[in-house]
């Protein structure tokens, strides 16, 4: 691996840990500071498939499949008292790892995928849960930062075992 490469797995690695800790900190406009214009932001439903057969996630069915106006939406929203699901809001910890440089031109484009667990705690509720999975992201440089520009994130459940889906991967 070049230096170049090193440092920009480095740089894509901290840009990952610090939009962890806006979420856990529920900065969400931070957060969507983050995003590029054209973004688009799904996780697929993930299915059961017989023995080795891929993608075992839909190519066509989303949990969610959002576009940067209804991202825009949802954290608008979060802001509100109708975010039923989120108040008090969920107690959320992000373990970012396994960060990969997948595609990179300098100052223009990258794509890096990671994995991700989410801890996520409720109220007074003893329950938590564990989320995780796969992030396939694409970013755009603009306006010299790096931005957010599609985020694909392949849950490693079929049954999501939570309440609601009310935050963001």
């Amino acid at each position: 691996m070049s230096l170049e490469k090193m440092l920009a797995t480095y740089e894509f690695e901290q840009w990952l840990y610090r939009e962890a800790e806006l979420l856990d900190h529920i900065d969400f406009d931070g957060w969507f500071s983050l995003m590029h214009p054209s973004l688009i932001y799904q996780m697929p439903v993930r299915v059961n498939k017989e023995g080795t057969e891929r993608p075992d996630y839909a190519e066509d069915m989303f949990s969610f499949n959002d576009d940067i106006d209804l991202l825009s939406l949802r954290v608008e929203r979060l802001k509100t008292d109708y975010a039923w699901a989120e108040i008090p809001p969920s107690r959320t910890r992000r373990f970012v790892s396994n960060v990969k440089l997948a595609d990179y031109v300098p100052n223009e484009k990258a794509s890096v995928n990671s994995y991700l667990l989410i801890y996520r705690s409720r109220s007074t509720d003893i329950h938590h849960d564990l989320i995780s999975g796969e992030r396939r992201d694409e970013f755009t440089y603009e306006d010299g930062i790096w931005k957010l520009s599609k985020r694909v994130f392949i849950v490693d459940q079929t049954t999501l075992n939570t309440r609601n889906l009310a935050i963001f991967v």
